[in-house]
């Protein structure tokens, strides 16, 4: 089996709770995700501007090189991560964000952390992703020992705490005696460069989350 990424991770923890990789408060942090994947193994830089420049490195991940193909396919040198998340995430066509989160899909089940079956519906035929709970429990113990004992946290572990902070879900798989301990290292994650990277993209997905939905309010009109 391949070795698990960040991004695998982080959806197999997010499919636990919504059963679903595509929904609009989930894919902007899966495209972050892997973003800063690419970033960790020099596919791309980010400036202090918050602007993405790619370099010459293509991913070895399927789906990280797939954004990689549409990142590049955007012809600037330096392109603001709003830019990215706003056209991928919030455009008018999902075709890029559909085939990305597909690919994703496509090596989570060749790494066995998901199935995926076929139930009927009254439209039609509904595909439902299963995961697989032992794999699941794995992460998040692997998660919970990472963070609880002492010592440096690795690069990878803390772009996964942070995804899991911000999409508020970190703190369900901590009893009321660890999350003392978790606060501490949330502070100490707080002040990395990789924090600070999520929390800027946590921002635009705020910000493009409230436009989206005062569009909305203003075409229908109030409920």
């Amino acid at each position: 089996m391949n070795k698990i990424s960040i991004t695998e991770k982080y959806g197999l923890c997010m499919l636990k709770e919504r059963k679903n990789l595509q929904g609009r408060e989930l894919t902007p942090y899966l495209i972050v995700s892997m973003i800063i994947e690419m970033m960790l193994d020099e596919n791309l830089e980010i400036t202090d501007k918050n602007k993405v420049i790619l370099t010459d490195r293509i991913p070895t991940a399927n789906y990280n090189e797939k954004l990689y193909e549409i990142i590049g396919d955007m012809k600037k040198e330096e392109i603001p991560l709003k830019n990215i998340l706003t056209s991928i995430c919030y455009g008018f066509s999902t075709k890029n964000l559909k085939e990305i989160i597909n690919i994703l899909k496509e090596d989570m089940l060749k790494d066995n952390l998901i199935i995926l079956e076929t139930k009927k519906g009254l439209i039609g035929n509904k595909e439902v992703i299963k995961i697989d709970e032992n794999k699941f429990t794995d992460i998040i113990n692997e998660i919970k020992t990472e963070l609880l004992e002492k010592g440096n946290l690795t690069d990878d572990t803390i772009l996964l705490a942070s995804l899991l902070n911000s999409t508020k879900f970190l703190k369900n798989i901590f009893n009321k005696y660890e999350k003392e301990k978790l606060e501490d290292r949330l502070k100490e994650i707080k002040d990395t460069e990789i924090a600070k990277k999520i929390k800027i993209a946590q921002a635009v997905i705020n910000n493009m989350s409230a436009i989206i939905t005062a569009t909305m309010i203003s075409a229908t009109g109030p409920v």
